[in-house]
C-alpha cells in the first residue's frame, strides 16, 4: 500500500503513484505558517471528498429488517471530481515568504485531487541575518490527477442488523492497518427506522418510507520523508475527521427488481496536521529545527439526492446508486444475508 493511499483517501487500494508527487513539507522552506494555509487549500477539497464518499452507501431500501434478518455488504463507492476541485487559486499576498518563480502574484494551482501541468515553480523568499534578500526554489506539490483517476475510492464490509420496533442497526469497521508507510482505522455506526407503519392506511401503497442516520469516523496518518530542503525526523501527516448524514428514504415493493432514493443531509469536520521534526537546510529557518509545524481544521456540510437499485436473488443481493452532491459519487455493492 503505497504512501498516496493515505493522503487522498486513506482507503485507498486500487492505485501506487510516487509520493514525491505530493510531498508538502517541501513547502516549509517558506515557514510554518505559509505551510499551513498552503495545506488548507491543498488538502481540503481531498478530505471533503473522501466524507462525502465514506457518507454513500449506506441504505438500499426504505424497509427495514425484522428481527432476527442480517446482511452482510462489501461496498464500494467512487466520488467524482469536478475541474473546479482540483485546483484552488494561489495569491501571493496572502503569503509571508511564498512567490511564483515566473513572477506572478496570483496563479491556480494543484489541489491533492488535481495536477499541475507543466510543473510549478515556486520560491521561499526572505532576508538573512544580514538583510540580503535570498531565495530558495522549490516545487509545489503535485495531486491525485497525475496519476490519471479523477475518483475518490472507498471501499469497506457493512454489517446490518434488524431488531424490534421496525428498527436496523447498521456497522462498518477496519480495524487499524500499519505499515511501513504510515496507519489508518475507520469505523461507523448507523440506524434506519421504517416509518410506514406509523402512517394509518399506508401499507396498502406499493412503497416503504424510512429514515435513516449515519456516523462514521477516520483516523490516519502517513509518515513523510527527506527532502533536499528538509530532514525529518518522526515526521507524519495526521488526519482524522468525523462524518453525519442524515436520510429521508423510499423505496418500492417489488419482489425481485427494487428501486430505492433518499435525500440526505451530510456535515462533516475534519482535524489535519503536520507533525514530527523538521531540520530546515534552506529556507526561510534555515538551520533551525520546526517541531509539529501546525494543526489546522475544516468542515463540510452540504445536501445530497441519490437513486438507486436493488436485486435480490434468494439470500444474494447487489446494488448500485448514484448520488449527486458537491462530489457525485457511484456506490455499488453485494450483500449476503436473510
Amino acid at each position: 500500500m503505497k504512501k498516496l493511499t493515505y493522503v487522498v483517501l486513506f482507503l485507498i487500494l486500487s492505485f501506487q503513484p510516487s509520493w514525491s508527487q505530493i510531498n508538502i513539507n517541501r513547502v516549509l522552506a517558506a515557514g510554518a505558517e505559509d505551510t499551513k494555509l498552503f495545506a488548507e487549500n491543498y488538502l481540503t477539497p481531498g478530505l471533503d471528498a473522501v466524507a462525502y464518499s465514506l457518507s454513500s452507501g449506506w441504505f438500499t431500501s426504505a424497509k427495514s429488517k425484522k428481527l432476527g434478518q442480517f446482511e452482510l455488504s462489501f461496498i464500494g463507492n467512487a466520488a467524482f471530481v469536478s475541474s473546479s476541485q482540483k485546483n484552488f487559486e494561489l495569491n501571493t499576498a496572502d503569503y509571508n515568504f511564498l512567490e511564483f518563480e515566473n513572477g506572478s502574484s496570483i496563479q491556480r494551482v494543484a489541489t491533492v485531487l488535481g495536477e499541475n501541468d507543466p510543473s510549478i515553480q515556486a520560491l521561499a523568499v526572505f532576508e538573512d541575518e544580514n538583510g540580503n534578500q535570498q531565495s530558495v526554489g522549490f516545487t509545489l506539490p503535485q495531486g491525485l490527477a497525475r496519476t490519471g483517476l479523477d475518483q475518490v475510492p472507498t471501499a469497506f464490509p457493512q454489517l446490518s442488523i434488524g431488531f424490534l420496533g421496525g428498527l436496523e442497526f447498521k456497522f462498518r469497521y477496519l480495524p487499524e492497518i500499519e505499515s511501513d508507510d504510515g496507519s489508518l482505522q475507520y469505523y461507523g455506526v448507523g440506524v434506519q427506522n421504517e416509518i410506514s407503519d406509523w402512517i394509518p392506511g399506508f401499507k396498502l401503497l406499493p412503497i416503504h418510507l424510512g429514515l435513516a442516520a449515519n456516523y462514521s469516523v477516520f483516523k490516519g496518518d502517513i509518515k513523510l520523508g527527506d527532502t533536499p530542503i528538509v530532514d525529518t525526523n518522526n515526521g507524519f501527516l495526521e488526519s482524522e475527521f468525523s462524518v453525519w448524514s442524515f436520510s429521508g428514504l423510499v423505496s418500492t415493493k417489488l419482489p425481485v427488481i427494487n428501486f430505492y432514493a433518499g435525500l440526505s443531509y451530510i456535515s462533516a469536520s475534519s482535524d489535519f496536521g503536520l507533525k514530527g521534526d523538521y531540520a530546515l537546510n534552506e529556507g526561510v529557518n534555515s538551520g533551525e529545527t520546526i517541531r509539529d509545524p501546525f494543526v489546522t481544521s475544516s468542515s463540510v456540510n452540504g445536501f445530497r439526492g441519490t437513486i438507486g437499485a436493488k436485486l435480490t436473488l434468494a439470500f444474494f443481493r447487489i446494488h448500485a446508486d448514484y448520488s449527486i452532491q458537491e462530489f457525485n459519487t457511484v456506490s455499488a455493492g453485494i450483500s449476503f444475508g436473510i
